[in-house]
């Protein structure tokens, strides 16, 4: 069964707000399904990132939906990520911690849950004028979990709250842009091959940058 969110406050106070003073312009929903759960894969430039796409998510699919957060960020940093990463289970990541999947394998625990997932493949956030090698973390979950991905073009949280400020501009300029679901059914049982896992990411940094009008320097 599908689980369902309630979604009353995002309804009625965080998808209102954003639209009105955040977002230009928000294509693709029609992309975006019900049937299944899925990861979105969404460059980053900003932490304003996961407020422009979440509510969407949220209102489309009726799924429980978490992202993969920066813990000293969202977990210990300012009270309003702090609400935020509780208010949707964010999935913790520790910054330098190499080798480890765990948060990986968290995302695919909440897929097998039937919730969606959010991840930025490139890691970190970039300037928005390109988009940086995507890390092939985007390509296990996809292919540990077998859900599609969905890739997400954002533009313009660069120029309203880039990195290094904690307070961002409000200005209506922000597009979002949602693709269609990508299915990588011929890498099944190929997690551990570098080679796959690099063609996979690469694929949805590709149809990320298409969807954004970015250089992708992978």
């Amino acid at each position: 069964m599908r689980p369902f969110v309630y979604l009353l406050p995002e309804r009625i106070v965080m998808l209102p707000l954003i639209r009105h003073f955040l977002i230009k312009e928000e294509a693709g929903r029609e992309n975006m399904t019900r049937d299944i759960p899925c990861i979105f894969a969404v460059n980053h430039n900003s932490h304003l990132d996961e407020f422009v796409t979440m509510p969407a998510i949220l209102m489309s699919t009726r799924r429980k939906t978490h992202f993969f957060a920066d813990r000293k960020h969202w977990f210990q940093g300012k009270l309003y990520f702090r609400i935020m990463a509780k208010r949707f289970e964010a999935i913790p990541v520790d910054r330098g911690k190499d080798g480890s999947d765990d948060s990986l394998k968290k995302g695919v625990e909440y897929l097998m849950k039937g919730h969606n997932v959010i991840i930025y493949p490139e890691g970190t956030r970039g300037d928005g004028f390109y988009l940086m090698k995507g890390k092939v973390g985007v390509a296990k979950i996809a292919l540990w979990s077998g859900a599609p991905v969905i890739p997400v073009g954002v533009w313009g949280t660069h120029l309203l709250m880039p990195k290094g400020k904690h307070k961002p501009d409000i200005r209506k300029i922000v597009t979002v842009k949602f693709g269609k679901p990508m299915s990588f059914q011929e890498f099944s049982g190929q997690a551990e091959n570098r080679e796959a896992l690099r063609e996979v990411t690469d694929r949805i940094m590709l149809a990320i940058a298409d969807l954004v009008g970015l250089e992708y320097r992978g």
